[in-house]
């Protein structure tokens, strides 16, 4: 198993819910007025709003790149993007909610 492209693709599929989920409360806080309270509907949003962006990164990456070891890279993308919603619940939801008004 290479540990490399896995360790790739986990940290591609994390950054990747991050920047989405951050994207989404900027610019939910910035358009809308929505209060702090509603953190969980607002985070749900991001939550499937990055699955879809790291659906279109695998989609891009093992359909019409053809990398080799696709399974490798599903499973660190998905592991990273797991990772990521959790990291979003847990330690960056003091920053997530800062965006909001």
């Amino acid at each position: 198993m290479d540990v490399v492209s896995i360790l790739k693709a986990g940290f591609m599929g994390f950054a990747l819910s991050l920047g989405v989920q951050m994207l989404t409360f900027f610019v939910i806080g910035s358009f809308t007025a929505v209060p702090r309270q509603r953190f969980v509907r607002v985070f749900l949003l991001g939550a499937i709003a990055s699955f879809f962006a790291v659906d279109l990164l695998l989609y891009y990456r093992i359909t019409i790149l053809q990398i080799p070891n696709p399974q490798i890279f599903l499973s660190g993308c998905v592991g990273g993007w797991l990772g990521g919603i959790f990291a979003g619940l847990t330690q960056f939801k003091g920053i997530l909610v800062g965006f909001l008004k």
